[in-house]
């Protein structure tokens, strides 16, 4: 990711190295599989496009530590779409609508704790 795009945004994002799964609320089933998640945003990886301004209730399933895992609900609308050229595959890019207080703890809780990799901690 370049300096510019990092630089457009406003909270910063945490790529997920385990896997994480975003479900859809209204059927239960999986959409796909998050890539990374900010305080104000996520983007996945879906084997179905998802149209720019569509709005979703979905659940974050985040990885937590000893195979545990935490939901967090809320409602996001697309704001991109991409296919990734490489499959058939898309990318698509979410910004937070709704969140209840407690869903919202949690979800920051879990992006300032996660720590990926190589990443330095913070102070």
């Amino acid at each position: 990711m370049s300096q510019t795009t990092q630089e457009k945004r406003r909270f910063p994002r945490k790529v997920l190295e385990k896997t994480a799964e975003v479900l859809d609320n209204n059927t239960g089933l999986s959409i796909g599989i998050l890539e990374d998640v900010s305080k104000g945003g996520f983007s996945i990886l879906t084997d179905q496009g998802v149209r720019p301004s569509e709005t979703r209730n979905v659940t974050l399933v985040l990885p937590g530590p000893q195979d545990s895992a935490y939901r967090v609900s809320l409602t996001a609308e697309c704001v991109w779409c991409q296919t990734i050229s490489e499959r058939a595959d898309f990318s698509a890019g979410f910004v937070l609508r709704t969140i209840e207080d407690q869903d919202e703890v949690a979800l920051n809780y879990y992006i300032r704790d996660y720590q990926v990799a190589g990443e330095p901690q913070e102070a």
